[in-house]
């Protein structure tokens, strides 16, 4: 096995360094299996971004097609939107391929395509867009009256419990918080505890996402602001596989621009395909950093951390 790994850092959902959401993927087409989960499990705690991204080509497929894994700090995750993202990046610098088809550990499928303001194959400095089309995850369920949760939930954001108007729940796990549009919870107006957060919502939740549809810019038609494991993730594309079905309900639109106004922000173009149950995201990527990084023992943990 490698003794050390190269990597590269996207900064996604934006066309501008250091804003949007870093990222670190690894293209692991040079060794013959994954690495361990453990060894992928603390690499990623080492690098602490919200997701890490390993990418490996399918055996006996065509050089388009991937296997996608992604790791938090803390876990695996089952699906990952911009590590998607950054993924389709770092494979088309470099194959100079423009088309990807990538398969998650728990089987879903999506794709993505990968084009430059020049039309030309990109360089390292060069922002790129990438379009990318992911399964539906509607709103299906409403969380039970019986659960005093609006409460808890307005005191994390403080606000009062009128401006929450809706909150649902879809497959992936998200909580969905509708506001008030008149309430502005960008990362300049509103600090937020992602902590109560977490602690009001029930056990096994991936994610709590506050959205609203957003007076504050005419040309955004949603904002949205995510929360996970505690802390803020910066700029995401999963979530939109609820979001783009529950706006485009709401507004009766298949096309829509959306804002993610956290402290690095992030924006994407979003399309509803309701006859196929499927979503497109077209957002951009610039890569920040190169780096390699040491293979880690699967045995070696801290003493004084959690066994992996």
């Amino acid at each position: 096995m490698a003794k050390s790994l190269s990597f590269s850092v996207y900064d996604t959902m934006t066309s501008t360094p250091f804003s949007g959401n870093a990222t670190p993927v690894f293209i692991l087409n040079g060794l013959d299996d994954w690495l361990p989960g453990t060894s992928m499990q603390l690499i990623a705690r080492e690098l602490n971004h919200s997701e890490t991204v390993f990418v490996r080509r399918r055996s006996n497929a065509s050089p388009r097609v991937y296997d996608i894994r992604f790791y938090t700090p803390y876990a695996e995750e089952p699906f990952c939107g911009h590590g998607i993202l950054g993924a389709a990046h770092a494979l088309h610098l470099s194959t100079g391929l423009t088309t990807f088809e990538f398969t998650t550990f728990t089987g879903i499928e999506t794709s993505a395509s990968v084009s430059t303001r020049s039309q030309t194959w990109a360089n390292d400095e060069s922002p790129v867009f990438v379009s990318m089309e992911f399964p539906s995850s509607p709103v299906v369920d409403r969380l039970q009256p019986s659960f005093d949760v609006k409460a808890d939930f307005a005191a994390a954001l403080g606000i009062q419990k009128a401006e929450i108007l809706q909150i649902g729940m879809n497959d992936l796990m998200d909580i969905i918080l509708e506001l008030d549009p008149n309430v502005d919870f960008s990362a300049e107006r509103m600090a937020i505890d992602p902590v109560a957060l977490l602690k009001a919502s029930p056990p096994g939740t991936r994610s709590q996402v506050i959205t609203s549809s957003w007076t504050f810019d005419e040309n955004v038609d949603f904002a949205k602001r995510v929360f996970a494991y505690g802390s803020e993730d910066q700029a995401t594309g999963s979530t939109y596989c609820a979001l783009v079905p529950y706006w485009g309900e709401r507004l009766q639109k298949a096309e829509m621009k959306a804002l993610q106004p956290s402290w690095r922000g992030g924006a994407a173009h979003v399309n509803w395909h309701r006859d196929c149950a499927r979503i497109k995201i077209t957002a951009e990527s610039v890569k920040t950093i190169d780096g390699s990084i040491k293979v880690p023992d699967r045995e070696r943990i801290r003493g004084d951390g959690a066994r992996l």
